[in-house]
């Protein structure tokens, strides 16, 4: 798809893994995370950038096997609204349409990547999203819907109240965005929120004020789309990769067979 690109953000320390390393660098049956969602895109689409910032050497480094990433500097990790700002002077000219994904979504595979594009362009939207419901959403980003089912807005944990922290449909950080309405509603992003942040999912409010309010894609298979936090979610990933894996002897093979799972 020549006029896609994907930007894949992967600036963050990841504190709650309790490491020094930044959080994209943990490894997966001996392959940085990064790479599998690096292998995943590029089976759908070819331009990315990859945004970086703590530790962004060394990030670079471990994606040296792939010679046509760029690369954007996020040197104050001010949000991931923010970050999406660092990497769009890096996106290729002619570019129609945006994915925005997590570099911690290591088991995403690249039939999901493709069906958000598809489901994006067939409903010709502004902004697509993927979603998926927990049992248990602490710690994510819930989706707000009107009377109607249309999504009005995504609130932060931070940022919830006790009626919003019951939802169960979780904003998952992957989005297929109109580059143009992308622009517009980046400019207008504000970071009066809990954490001080310029927040992505702001978004979707402008998609709804817009009348044209963000599509949904809800996927069940939640352990690809949901990100690796947690040391505990890094060996859930592990036993994932290595049970996909099978006799494999290349690690990076699961992310190529998961186009026909």
């Amino acid at each position: 798809m020549q006029d896609v690109a994907v930007i894949i953000l992967a600036a963050g320390q990841g504190t709650r893994m309790r490491s020094n390393r930044a959080k994209v660098l943990h490894e997966i049956a001996g392959v940085p995370m990064i790479r599998y969602v690096v292998e995943a895109v590029l089976a759908v689409v070819d331009n990315i950038v990859v945004v970086i910032g703590h530790q962004a050497e060394a990030v670079r480094k471990a994606l040296a096997p792939y010679p046509t990433l760029r690369f954007a500097l996020q040197e104050e990790q001010l949000g991931t609204g923010h970050a999406v700002v660092c990497a769009i002077p890096e996106v290729p000219a002619g570019i129609q349409d945006v994915v925005v994904l997590c570099g911690d979504t290591p088991l995403i595979k690249p039939t999901t990547v493709r069906a958000l594009i598809d489901q994006h362009r067939a409903r010709e939207s502004h902004l697509t999203l993927i979603t998926t419901m927990l049992a248990d959403p602490f710690g994510y980003g819930r989706i707000v819907s009107d009377a109607h089912g249309k999504a009005m807005r995504i609130v932060e944990e931070a940022d919830a109240n006790e009626s919003e922290k019951k939802i169960r449909i979780v904003n998952t950080g992957t989005y297929c965005i109109n580059m143009a309405f992308l622009k517009k509603a980046l400019a207008g992003l504000k970071n009066h929120n809990a954490q001080g942040e310029f927040y992505l999912t702001d978004v979707v409010e402008r998609a709804y004020r817009d009348d044209k309010p963000a599509v949904l894609l809800e996927i069940n298979d939640t352990i690809q789309v949901i990100g690796v936090n947690t040391t505990e979610d890094l060996v859930k990933a592990e036993r994932f990769v290595q049970q996909a894996m099978g006799g494999d002897q290349n690690p990076l093979d699961f992310s190529i067979r998961a186009c026909l799972l």
